[in-house]
């Protein structure tokens, strides 16, 4: 085999690795963008709960306060399980984020 032959190969693998790199970093970021998103969108249930619990006992009557608890514990037990599911992501996915970040520096 040609050194000319090997040369090309070498510069269409290096070609090759560095799309590879751009596409490993932007897999990286929006994965986290992803994880992150499950987090905030857990404190936006939790605090439409908030709210609906301060609306429910504002109003003075018995039901609309019971009502606004109802609301507060279904939204802050689906909010509690959105940041247990971000926790459990972020540690999954935690080593695949610092590799992310050393392709960034490099």
């Amino acid at each position: 085999m040609a050194d000319l032959d090997v040369d090309e190969k070498l510069i269409r693998w290096n070609d090759i690795f560095a799309e590879l790199a751009v596409d490993a970093r932007t897999l990286v970021k929006d994965l986290s963008e992803g994880i992150n998103y499950v987090a905030v969108s857990a404190f936006i249930v939790i605090l439409i709960g908030v709210a609906a619990l301060i609306i429910g006992f504002d109003q003075g009557s018995a039901k609309y306060a019971a009502a606004g608890f109802l609301i507060f514990g279904i939204s802050a037990f689906n909010g509690a399980m959105g940041l247990r599911k971000w926790y459990r992501l972020r540690l999954r996915y935690n080593r695949l984020r610092s590799l992310g970040k050393g392709l960034e520096t490099s």
